[in-house]
């Protein structure tokens, strides 16, 4: 009897990433579980705001750590509940499986930046006492640190919200590869098909950090600076209500 001929990962991630794009809706999905992700990140926020932490840099430090680990908690209850769904994508037998869907297509992300103009004003000095001119020249400056100090705070609320919603639409966009890696990965570790078990088995953890990892640690880092800038402009500020409170 011929055997069937060894399956790749890369083509068994493919024909598992096809196999969810066409018969559920994986972006949903994981909509879903970025969503109580971020729930959770508030609340532990909160949480620890009514425990006496009242540094913001550290506070969303380690919000978003908290996140994160809830995080892959909600991967783990999704590929236990789901992992079922997908038994048949793979023969057992060893007999030939279906077609690969449509190719992975290559996810591009670009991203834009604005630009910050800032322009000066010219004006005739009208020379007066000295009292005057000294006045003037100290008072001008005072002025534009005010004004920058101001404008340093919705900046910093801008960066936050930003960073949050990069990172959530970046792991809402790659869900379908990060759900078919992580399904693949845990099929192999059982063992289940024999065109798959010539291949490397490791958990499926290992790929969900690898995809996941670094969106959180530059979201984290942004956060925190974000809060670190908040607080250094109005220092008596504990949350961002706070911060725009004191505006």
């Amino acid at each position: 009897m011929p055997t069937s001929r060894p399956m790749s990962r890369a083509f068994a991630v493919r024909t598992m990433r096809a196999r969810l794009l066409r018969d559920s809706f994986p972006r949903v999905q994981m909509f879903i579980l970025v969503s109580l992700t971020g729930a959770v990140g508030f609340a532990a926020s909160a949480a620890m705001l009514l425990a006496g932490i009242e540094t913001m840099a550290l506070r969303y430090a380690l919000a978003m750590g908290a996140a994160y680990l809830a995080f892959l908690a909600l991967l783990w209850v999704w590929l236990h509940t789901s992992a079922s769904d997908y038994l048949d994508v793979f023969p057992v037998d060893g007999s030939d499986g279906p077609a690969c869907g449509p190719g992975a297509a290559r996810d591009d992300f670009t991203g834009g930046g604005g630009s910050f103009d800032g322009g000066g004003a010219s004006a005739n000095v009208d020379f007066g006492t000295e009292g005057e001119v000294g006045a003037s020249i100290v008072e001008k400056p005072l002025a534009a640190i005010g004004h920058a100090e101001e404008g340093a705070i919705p900046l910093a609320v801008i960066l936050l919200a930003l960073g949050l919603l990069s990172s959530s639409l970046f792991v809402v966009w790659t869900a379908p590869v990060l759900f078919a890696e992580i399904l693949v990965d845990a099929f192999l570790a059982a063992g289940l098909y024999r065109r798959l078990r010539h291949l490397d088995r490791r958990h499926w953890m290992v790929a969900a950090v690898r995809r996941t990892a670094v969106p959180f640690v530059l979201t984290t880092l942004l956060v925190a600076g974000a809060g670190w800038g908040m607080q250094a402009a109005v220092p008596e500020a504990r949350s961002i209500g706070g911060v725009v409170a004191g505006r």
